[in-house]
C-alpha cells in the first residue's frame, strides 16, 4: 500500500508539509499530558483511526519532503468531552491545543521515498527489544512541550513551577529515519485489521525505551468512533 487518503507516498520527498496539512486538514484527537515535573510527564494520544493515519503522513512529509517543520492544528470537537472519565482535573494534566513536527536534517542521505508494507501484529512495547542495539539519538523520535506563541511560556516541568494548565503544544522531533518510524507505527496502529493490544506505549530509558534522549513517554491509545443516536444523527 503506498498511498493513503488520496496521498501518493512517492510524491512526498516533492511536496511542501504545509501544502500536506492544509489538504488533509486538522486532526481530530485528543492529547492529555499528566505529570508536573520533568522526570515524570506522560503523553498520551487519543484518537480514531483515520486521524492516526492524518499525523503519520504528516510526519513522512517533514521525514522526506521540503518542508522541515509544521504546525499541525488539532480540533478536539466534543472529544474532550466524550473522554472526560479519562481526565483528572488536578494541576499538572492538561490538553493539548496543537501539534508540531521537526525533522532534524542528517548532512547526507536524506530519505527521498517511503514504502509501506503492513505489519501483522503489534506489541505494546512495540520497539523491543530492539531499542537495546540502536542509537537513541537517531533512530527514536523525541516528545516534549513548547507554549503556544503568543500565548504562554515554554512550560518548565522541571522545576515544578508552572503546571500545564496553561495553552501549550506537543512537539515531535527526530532525525528523518526516527520520525519514519514513528510514522510506519501509526500506520500499522490504524489498520483495523491488525490485532492490537490496548494502546501503544513508548517510554523513556527508565522503561522500554521507545523515545530519545530528554524526551517524554509517549503513549498512543486508538478509539473506535462512537455510534450512538446522538453521534451518527439518529433522530428516531
Amino acid at each position: 500500500m503506498n498511498q493513503l487518503m488520496g496521498i501518493s507516498f512517492r510524491k512526498l520527498a516533492l511536496a511542501d508539509a504545509n501544502q500536506v496539512v492544509a489538504s488533509i486538514g486538522s486532526l481530530n484527537c485528543a492529547i492529555k499530558v499528566r505529570g508536573n515535573s520533568h522526570n515524570f510527564c506522560c503523553i498520551r494520544i487519543y484518537s480514531e483511526a483515520e486521524d492516526l493515519q492524518r499525523l503519520a503522513i504528516t510526519l513522512l512529509a517533514c521525514a522526506i519532503g521540503t518542508q522541515h517543520q509544521v504546525y499541525l492544528p488539532i480540533d478536539t470537537g466534543d472529544l474532550a468531552e466524550k473522554w472526560s472519565y479519562r481526565w483528572n482535573p488536578n494541576p499538572g494534566n492538561s490538553f493539548a491545543k496543537g501539534i508540531r513536527i521537526t525533522a532534524v536534517r542528517p548532512s547526507i542521505d536524506q530519505p527521498k521515498s517511503f514504502t509501506y508494507t503492513p505489519k501483522r501484529r503489534l506489541k505494546r512495547y512495540p520497539w523491543s527489544p530492539w531499542y537495546k542495539t540502536c542509537d537513541p539519538q537517531t533512530e527514536l523520535p523525541v516528545f516534549t512541550l513548547a507554549g503556544m506563541p503568543g500565548k504562554t511560556a515554554c512550560p518548565r516541568l522541571w522545576d515544578g513551577r508552572r503546571d500545564l494548565r496553561e495553552p501549550y503544544m506537543v512537539c515531535i522531533g527526530g532525525h528523518p529515519k526516527a520520525l519514519i518510524r514513528l510514522a510506519r507505527l501509526l500506520l500499522d496502529y490504524s489498520d483495523t485489521n491488525i490485532p492490537s493490544d490496548e494502546d501503544i506505549v513508548l517510554e523513556t530509558e527508565r522503561g522500554l525505551q521507545g523515545v530519545g534522549p530528554l524526551s517524554y513517554e509517549a503513549r498512543f491509545e486508538r478509539v473506535e468512533p462512537c455510534r450512538c443516536a446522538a453521534c451518527v444523527g439518529d433522530s428516531s
